[in-house]
């Protein structure tokens, strides 16, 4: 009885221990990136390109700045979760910033040349 025991109690540990106790939450995600220029409307899709979408998104967590306005934007960038929400950015090359809800934030120069790259051309 003592070995049914264990061996239930050991399979059980086991079991509990293997399971993904953190599963990504699919509603938080990215799933496409929509840049509307002057020119052009670019669209990137999380399937296919999400290396880039990740790269970008990252190069927008950086410092707000203390500006009132900016030049019109070069760039409107809508990143869209899987529950439908949109995220839009307002790029502007010339004075390396972007706005996201009103506010205003410094772009680093790795994700300014991203963004020109894919953009721009």
């Amino acid at each position: 009885m003592k070995r049914i025991l264990i061996l239930l109690f050991c399979a059980l540990l086991l079991f509990g221990c293997s399971m993904n106790t953190k599963p990504k939450s699919k509603i938080n995600q990215i799933i496409g990136l929509v840049g509307v220029t002057s020119n052009n409307t670019i669209i990137y899709s999380a399937d296919n390109d999400s290396d880039l979408i990740n790269s970008i998104k990252k190069g927008f967590d950086t410092h707000k700045l203390e500006i009132k306005q900016i030049d019109i934007p070069d760039l409107r960038l809508t990143f869209i979760n899987g529950n439908g929400k949109k995220e839009v950015y307002e790029v502007n090359y010339k004075h390396s910033v972007y706005t996201y809800e009103g506010e205003i934030y410094k772009l680093d120069s790795r994700t300014k040349k991203v963004l020109q790259e894919k953009f721009m051309n």
